[in-house]
């Protein structure tokens, strides 16, 4: 009976020790609710293309903050990005490519300085405004190409760079940039995933320097791999079998509910 009882002491410390792993709580109910929530994100865009973090930001900032959830989301979709970056080198532009991050890089480092500074409630109802209107964007049908597209593609990385800094979110504004200048799918789709993975990991870099990329991100980052790669091959698998379009409707409103419930939050 006493080494039993010295047994579960032993457990108990081991308990509290890993709680407060590295000086914060590591709560691990909270990692299975972001693992679900990763796992939702990455079967989505595996379906669709497109709105990992548009799905993921908004929910998890209902139970984590934006400083902490914005690392969270960029740094796990990485390996995901990488994957899909050496499928389609082949097919991207890096001239258009270029031009994207001339106006992103410095609107990444403005948001990212928002992100650091501004209040978290602040933070709650930027994140779900922007998610909003990121949200009701796809659905617009742009058709009138801009003349000078080599300036007006430097604005789109502008807009998509401020908000990667500020929320994770980085597609609606090149996304829609694209479709407008009618360019090829397959080119598109390559430019986009070239152009999200240099803005991605850059944005981990200056979000460091703000000092959000620490031991508690990187666990949680680690901690959600299992719910990404899920969701990812689950996406892979079921994509050609369902309604990408009915899904998207479906998932899209989801996505505007979460924004509603990040600003009431």
């Amino acid at each position: 009976m006493g080494d039993k009882s010295l047994f579960l002491a032993r457990v108990l410390r081991l308990s509290e020790s890993r709680s407060n792993l590295l000086g914060w709580e590591i709560d691990l109910v909270l990692m299975g609710w972001a693992n679900l929530v990763i796992f939702a994100a990455a079967l989505f865009s595996s379906i669709t293309g497109f709105g990992y973090a548009l799905l993921a930001t908004p929910v998890l900032v209902l139970f984590l903050a934006p400083k902490i959830v914005v690392p969270i989301v960029l740094m796990s979709s990485m390996p995901l990005s990488l994957l899909l970056a050496r499928e389609a080198y082949g097919d991207m532009s890096k001239a258009k490519i270029s031009l994207w991050l001339l106006g992103a890089l410095p609107g990444m480092v403005f948001g990212a300085y928002g992100l650091a500074h501004l209040d978290e409630g602040v933070m709650r109802v930027g994140i779900g405004a922007i998610t909003i209107l990121a949200a009701l964007s796809v659905w617009s049908k742009p058709d009138s190409p801009f003349v000078k597209e080599r300036m007006m593609a430097i604005v789109a990385g502008g807009g998509s760079g401020a908000m990667v800094g500020v929320s994770g979110v980085s597609g609606p504004p090149v996304v829609l940039f694209g479709l407008n200048q009618g360019w090829d799918f397959r080119m598109l789709r390559a430019c986009l995933i070239g152009y999200f993975t240099l803005l991605h990991a850059a944005t981990i870099l200056v979000l460091g320097r703000f000092g959000m990329v620490n031991s508690q991100t990187l666990t949680y980052a680690a901690g959600v791999l299992p719910g990404l790669l899920l969701g990812y091959f689950v996406g892979v698998r079921i994509k050609d079998h369902i309604d990408s379009g009915h899904f998207r409707t479906v998932t899209l409103c989801m996505v505007t509910l979460a924004g509603i419930a990040a600003i009431i939050s």
